[in-house]
């Protein structure tokens, strides 16, 4: 039995998002600048877009699998998940980059000090 999608044009936004998160996350591996938890969130989000895209009635599935009765209400359910798994990790980032700059300002300002102590060392010296 022959499935006939009917694809929109907001099929191919979440194409072409989805393919930007897969491009996004080989960006990321190639420069080795990023984590691999940023990766496999990209990738997924990316691969899941793709899927929703290809794959319009993929959501009907899902309902059936979650026992809902609407594709809408299996829709929100998916959607409100990534976006709490999303928003639980960037927090996550911002609280280790709270962190790091916190030790990184303590660091300069020790530098500082040092610093400052050595000129006037080197100032004391010059006097005498």
């Amino acid at each position: 039995m022959a499935m006939v999608y009917d694809y929109s044009l907001v099929n191919l936004l979440a194409l072409v998002v989805g393919i930007a998160f897969l491009f996004n996350g080989y960006v990321i591996v190639r420069s080795e600048r990023e984590s691999l938890e940023l990766f496999v969130m990209s990738l997924l989000i990316g691969a899941g877009l793709i899927v929703v895209a290809l794959v319009p009635n993929v959501f009907q599935l899902v309902a059936n699998v979650l026992g809902l009765e609407l594709k809408a209400r299996a829709i929100l359910v998916i959607s409100n998940l990534t976006l709490f798994v999303a928003v639980t990790y960037l927090l996550n980032r911002i609280g280790h980059m709270y962190d790091r700059l916190s030790r990184l300002n303590e660091e300069l300002s020790l530098l500082r000090s040092e610093l400052e102590e050595q000129r006037i060392d080197f100032e004391d010296r010059q006097d005498d």
